[in-house]
């Protein structure tokens, strides 16, 4: 059974001048503070992550460190791709797990709307088209390899907000 948590990053500042671009666009504490207590949330629910990819946006990997803090997972372990900040198919996203075999039970990936929502309804068994920022949905596949792992095959087991811990 290998396990996919899909992590929208947490909320970010607005850009108010042409100085600063959407991919540099950091977190609010408002953004730090949820994406602890969601990290929080995932450990008391027993789902921490063994690996955790994450878009190389700054919100992105900014959400994707703090969460790491929580699992006391390495800041330096953490993957990160362009690509998951510009724009992907269900065959790209699902190509990124050709590498990994069976030494991983559960994978993080921190990315943004609306792809992250559209993997979760692509992979899981439910559709979740409200998708706030921090959301996470959890979607178990019922194979020993993530090479073995395809579209509309998981069961998405839950899925979170922080609005749901408030």
């Amino acid at each position: 059974m290998k396990t996919l948590l899909l992590i929208r990053h947490s909320k970010t500042e607005q850009i108010h001048d042409g100085n600063k671009t959407d991919f540099e666009r950091k977190l609010l504490l408002r953004g730090f503070e949820d994406s602890k207590n969601i990290a929080e949330q995932i450990k008391k629910m027993d789902q921490i992550p063994d690996y955790i990819i994450s878009s190389d946006a700054v919100r992105a990997l900014q959400t994707a460190k703090e969460f790491a803090k929580v699992f006391d997972y390495p800041e330096n372990k953490i993957e990160h791709h362009r690509f998951l900040y510009d724009g992907y198919t269900t065959a790209e996203f699902l190509y990124l797990f050709t590498k990994f075999d069976t030494q991983y039970d559960t994978i993080a990936v921190i990315g943004h709307n609306p792809d992250i929502a559209m993997m979760a309804n692509n992979l899981g068994s439910k559709n979740n088209y409200h998708y706030p920022t921090s959301a996470v949905t959890a979607i178990a596949f019922d194979v020993d390899n993530w090479k073995d792992i395809n579209a509309r095959e998981g069961i998405t087991k839950w899925f979170i907000t922080p609005k749901d811990f408030k």
